[in-house]
């Protein structure tokens, strides 16, 4: 932006720019680029309106097999309708607003190779209840997609409470989607992992047919060195 300010103010003061009432006036070229800034600042705004679930749903169904890709492998001339059918062979019934949202989402994947920057949704003492969960849950293809936050580098234990015995998998990411632990887990109520966190945004992938009732995400304490005697 602030590029921007300066090629506008020596733009704009350009001898050969047209004066009125004694005050030159902005040259084309600053016109051009002055819209091309409220355009990206109008398509960052709609960024910033994706709803959750379709951030939820993309996360727990599109990523398997669109996660990472990076810019250079689709073209989006097509537009979100023209993508609407091959959405809804994987999806079911997309509405013209869901398959936006989806598209948007697959764009920014694809430009940025990084996951949507979302607001996490970790509380306080690194404990989530159901009703902070129930808004991270798809729930129409089952599964939960946390963002657990930007975490200082470490070893964390995660301890999950689930509502049945259930078996599923469980991976958890960076913000460029390498994984930092993937792993399958068997039936149980409840489940814990131990993960190194490679310091920042950190995102929980889970795939489960039951519910979460509970989160608890702690670091894990250093072990001190016992001297020799």
């Amino acid at each position: 932006m602030r590029a921007i300010a300066r090629i506008l103010t020596r733009e704009g003061r350009t001898a050969n720019a047209p004066v009125t009432n004694g005050v030159p006036a902005a040259h084309p070229t600053a016109l051009r680029i002055l819209a091309l800034t409220f355009l990206l600042a109008s398509q960052e705004v709609r960024g910033n309106e994706i709803p959750v679930p379709a951030i939820v749903r993309f996360n727990t169904v599109c990523t398997n097999c669109h996660e990472g890709e990076c810019s250079g492998r689709l073209t989006f001339s097509s537009g979100a309708e023209a993508a609407r059918e091959h959405m809804q062979r994987y999806l079911g019934s997309v509405t013209a607003p869901e398959a936006e949202s989806l598209f948007d989402l697959l764009r920014y994947t694809k430009e940025h190779c990084a996951h949507y920057p979302v607001p996490a949704a970790v509380h306080a003492g690194g404990i989530w209840s159901a009703a902070d969960l129930s808004a991270w849950r798809n729930s129409r293809e089952g599964g939960y997609f946390v963002p657990l936050g930007a975490l200082q580098a470490g070893r964390y234990r995660l301890h999950l409470s689930l509502s049945g015995s259930s078996q599923g998998r469980l991976k958890i990411t960076d913000e460029r989607f390498e994984p930092v632990l993937d792993e399958a887990f068997c039936p149980g109520n409840t489940q814990e992992v131990v993960f190194p966190s490679p310091g920042g945004p950190l995102y929980l992938t889970l795939h489960t047919a039951a519910e979460l009732t509970g989160i608890r995400l702690a670091p894990v304490p250093r072990q001190r060195r016992t001297p020799d005697p």
